[in-house]
């Protein structure tokens, strides 16, 4: 790869540019497939959308509550101007949409006395259904609000001061949009500038701060096209798309990171460029390369959820990881191949040079120096109190992670997706009709009953250019002899759960004018038909109380409809005829309390009962009333699917709280199969690299601490000290994403462990080192990542507030204490047992499978330089006997080891390059000759590695025998 990337540099650069200027038309428009409303982000077939499904396709006349004008009163006198700015209102609607909506009084709603005070909620309706995008119209439709209220004003002046809110489910879908844009023009910057920042001082270079973040950037262009292109099959949730660029900047540059350091360091030793840049992408690209494969997997474990909101998520993400891995593979190395050491402009390598000298003999120091010697010291202390007191790490982990555990366990997540909503006039409007009305009036939850048989013919009548449903009843729905049937039985039930429940504010089942009549004649003890029309009237829900006048007027005889008198409703239920029909009065008004409202379908078949609960929807007490309502449904002989099975024969619990809680539950499910998969997959994926049996699984356990702590700190953080719930969401994804993104610093380290390893060092040793050289790059590459996402705790929506901090904590949590401490005082612990393998994994990387190293003899190195050469090439001699000589003879020979060892990979490259050329017939005369030459000169490298080995084993055996 090294060698194809060095000839090709301008090639590579060149190719990712065309592919960014095609992807960017596309991902332009990214956008325009977001989707803001969860609920449409549907997966498998549930309780709730199979009922929601029934629903839309057969209740034409279910109230629409997608858009809904709150105005808030005070007195009588508000409240006549809140009635005028209805009116007003109205007729704007009509002139600038005409038959596109539909502008209805849904009534006045009070915890108190309506008439003084309480809000007025009218319903704006989407005639046009999906084929019209009325959220999109929010903004248009509050400026016609403004002039409705500017327009009342003139006849009642208390208007103009009224507060008004457009709120319900598209203003709020158009109020996250908005505010997802605002979110990102205000955290992306601040990510940007924080990674300047941390690559400014880290390398006390311009270019090098740049380079990254703008490759990650070039990435992020073509991954937004992906984003256009799954978002057209299956729609993006809106969130995806900030957390794919925080991601791809945290990860992104992570890797370009460390590819960039490394070649520095070997810069800074000496080789040349060509070398150094072989080095760092064959070291440096192994360590990225796998990390980038674990995030990956972490990410793509997401697609195996079946709703699409979290799988879109993880294919999106896993595709932005692979793009920004893939270019710091590539694009990085060609780059540094061609501008080579300007890179680090305006410093070089001989100025890091300088300032390494004054910082290991003393002169004077500056930013960067300082900078420099605070990193060497901390680093420095750092790997020898990991070795020193690695036991009492282990203990005080032990310590830190039993209450951490014991709050992961206690702590309920939560399926409020309202209380995490980001701040707008939608949600202040939707926080106003809590307070004023029943918590769940906006978001009512449905009891959907699939009858056995139809149980009425649904028809309608035209009047003044309105069409007004009425029902007749048939046997299955009421029996008038014996009171039986649908309608008495869902009228029961209703009953049941209103008495039963106290979190339910209202019910509306299945009515009858009939039985509501003769319940309350036997009420009040009397048959005058005034009276009882009179209670009756004024039991009508409001939504509905004007229509039920309406109809009652006009059969007693009114003409002014504006001033209905309710003592001349003075017939019994069933003697007010329609002329023409063969139809009561009973039968129109029983059309509007169960068809115009959207409790009985078109066609008589399903039934629709509407919940309204105190408690607002998707709170802790609604689930819980929900569980409890689906038990008394569906479980035992005594729950309502079995007492009434001769009428229903499915029942279904619908509604916004029900598909957030059936969400919860399936997704919470099916991550007990993805976080197994996830782990086993992470760990087969570092025994193949690692070759260890028990490395993989201790770098696992510690990702898992982390997650279990962050998990902890985020309930303590924004349930004990903001009162802000903790979505269901945050610990899963963390699990996921923490479990990619976090396992990348644990192969950081432990590869350049194994690496050390590999040239000869012993265990401890070769983790002493990695602390050192890569510990520095770690932290900072933990820094940039964790603070990407802490910037998020900036947004409005208080569920990227969660994930930012879970996820930036997380990362830091892991990046900084899990890998810079517990990691290595456990890896000095287990010893060699960290590097037990089977042997044909522990070969490649030149181990034995118990761990020890097999270039060398036990702990053998390179040999004082005033020794004799063998061959011209290394100097070997007899061990001095003291310990000092025979410790400094050991570490010598390791570097000998090492360099020789990377020579014979470099021609192991080189050969095969020209090999596969030779294969394909790319290989001219001169190339055959070079072939030929590196294979000789590689097969002398060998004999001479085996060589220098061989000798050292009988210097050091005659050393220990002197």
């Amino acid at each position: 790869m090294a060698d194809v990337i060095m000839k090709h540099s301008k090639a590579v650069i060149a190719l990712w540019l065309v592919v960014l200027v095609c992807a960017l038309p596309f991902g332009i428009k990214s956008g325009d497939v977001l989707e803001y409303d969860m609920n449409s982000m549907s997966g498998s077939s549930t309780e709730a959308s199979d009922g929601q499904a029934i629903i839309d396709e057969h209740f034409s006349n279910s109230i629409d509550l997608s858009e809904i004008l709150v105005i808030s009163y005070s007195s009588s006198e508000e409240l006549a101007a809140a009635q005028a700015i209805f009116v007003e209102f109205q007729n704007l609607m009509d002139d600038k949409y005409g038959a596109k909506t539909t502008v209805s009084n849904y009534g006045t709603y009070s915890k108190g006395d309506p008439n003084v005070e309480g809000i007025l909620m009218i319903a704006i309706a989407n005639n046009e259904g999906e084929s019209w995008d009325i959220a999109h119209e929010t903004d248009n439709i509050r400026d016609l609000v403004k002039e409705a209220k500017s327009n009342a004003s003139a006849a009642y002046p208390e208007a103009a001061g009224l507060t008004t809110y457009v709120t319900g489910n598209d203003a709020i879908t158009y109020d996250t949009e908005n505010s997802s844009m605002e979110d990102v023009s205000k955290v992306d910057p601040l990510s940007i500038l924080l990674i300047f920042v941390l690559l400014g001082l880290f390398f006390y270079a311009v270019v090098t701060a740049v380079v990254p973040p703008a490759v990650v950037g070039m990435a992020y262009g073509i991954a937004l096209a992906a984003v256009y292109a799954i978002g057209c099959l299956m729609g993006v949730y809106y969130i995806t798309q900030t957390l794919i660029l925080v991601s791809m900047l945290g990860a992104g540059c992570d890797y370009a990171i460390f590819i960039i350091t490394r070649y520095r360091d070997e810069r800074k030793k000496g080789l040349s460029h060509e070398d150094a840049l072989k080095t760092a992408i064959m070291w440096g690209g192994e360590a990225v390369f796998t990390s980038g494969i674990s995030v990956i997997i972490g990410f793509a474990a997401l697609a195996l959820c079946d709703f699409a909101m979290v799988r879109t998520m993880g294919i999106i993400l896993a595709i932005g990881i692979a793009i920004a891995l893939v270019a710091a593979l590539t694009f990085i190395p060609s780059l540094l191949n061609l501008v080579k050491d300007k890179i680090f402009w305006p410093s070089n390598i001989e100025s890091y040079k300088r300032v390494e000298d004054k910082v290991q003999n003393g002169g004077k120091l500056g930013v960067h120096g300082h900078l420099s010697k605070g990193s060497k010291r901390y680093f420095a202390w750092l790997s020898r109190n990991t070795h020193k007191h690695s036991k009492l790490i282990a203990i005080a982990l032990v310590v830190l992670c039993i209450p951490g555990l014991y709050i992961f366990a206690e702590s309920e997540d939560s399926a409020d997706m309202i209380s995490v909503m980001p701040d707008s006039e939608s949600v202040d409007g939707l926080d106003l009709i809590m307070t004023q009305t029943d918590g769940g009036t906006i978001m009512p939850t449905y009891i959907v009953l699939e009858m056995n048989e139809s149980i009425a013919t649904v028809g309608s009548l035209p009047y003044s250019g309105m069409s007004i449903p009425y029902v007749i009843w048939n046997e299955h729905g009421l029996d008038p002899a014996t009171m039986t049937g649908a309608v008495p039985a869902v009228m029961k039930m209703t009953k049941d759960i209103d008495d039963e429940y106290e979190i339910v504010g209202s019910i509306s089942g299945l009515n009858s004018w009939q039985i509501m009549y003769m319940t309350v004649e036997s009420a009040l003890g009397t048959t005058d038909p005034s009276t009882i029309n009179q209670v009756l009237y004024g039991q009508m829900p409001s939504a509905v109380k004007g229509y039920v006048g309406m109809i009652l007027a006009i059969a007693s005889g009114q003409h002014d409809l504006t001033h209905i008198d309710p003592t001349a409703f003075d017939k019994p239920w069933n003697s007010y005829v329609v002329s023409g029909y063969p139809l009561t009065v009973a039968n129109i008004i029983d059309g509007i309390l169960n068809v115009g409202t959207g409790i009985l379908s078109d066609d008589g078949q399903y039934v629709s009962v509407m919940v309204i609960t105190t408690d607002k929807p998707m709170s802790a007490d609604t689930m819980d009333f929900l569980a409890e309502l689906r038990s008394d449904l569906h479980d035992g002989d005594e729950s309502y699917d079995s007492v009434y099975s001769s009428i229903w024969s499915a029942s279904y619990v619908a509604g916004s709280s029900a598909s957030i809680d059936d969400m919860s539950k399936d997704i919470e499910d099916q991550f007990s199969m993805i976080r197994i998969v996830v782990a086993i997959l992470l760990i087969v994926l570092l025994f193949f690299i690692l070759g260890s049996y028990l490395t993989p699984i201790r770098s696992i356990i510690t990702i898992l601490l982390s997650v279990f702590l962050t998990v902890a700190l985020t309930h303590v953080v924004f349930e004990g000290l903001m009162d802000t719930p903790v979505l269901f969401l945050i610990p899963i994804v963390l699990f996921v994403v923490l479990l990619g993104l976090g396992m990348d610093y644990e192969i950081f380290m432990t590869t350049k462990i194994r690496e050390n390893k590999i040239k000869g060092m012993n265990n401890d040793e070769a983790i002493d080192n990695a602390i050192k050289e890569a510990g520095p790059v770690i932290s900072l590459c933990a820094l940039l990542m964790g603070g990407t996402f802490l910037t998020l705790v900036l947004a409005n929506s208080s569920m990227l507030k969660e994930l930012g901090f879970a996820l930036g904590m997380g990362i830091l949590i892991d990046g900084l204490l899990m890998v810079g401490y517990v990691s290595p005082a456990l890896m000095h612990l287990m010893g060699d047992w960290s590097w037990k393998g089977p042997g044909f994994l522990t070969r490649r990387h030149g181990l034995n499978p118990d761990g020890s190293n097999m270039a060398v003899p036990a702990a053998c190195g390179a040999v004082p330089a005033d020794a004799e050469r063998i061959g011209g090439e290394m100097p070997v001699k007899a061990v001095p006997a003291t310990p000092e000589e025979v410790a400094k003879y050991k570490q010598e020979c390791y570097s000998e080891v090492a360099v020789r060892q990377d020579r014979i990979a470099a021609l192991n490259a080189e050969v095969k390059t020209l090999t596969d050329n030779k294969r394909i017939g790319r290989l001219d005369e001169e190339g055959e000759k070079e072939l030929e030459a590196k294979r000789s000169e590689l097969k002398a490298e060998k004999e001479s590695l085996r060589e220098f080995q061989r000798k050292s084993r009988e210097d050091l055996r005659s050393g220990k025998g002197q």
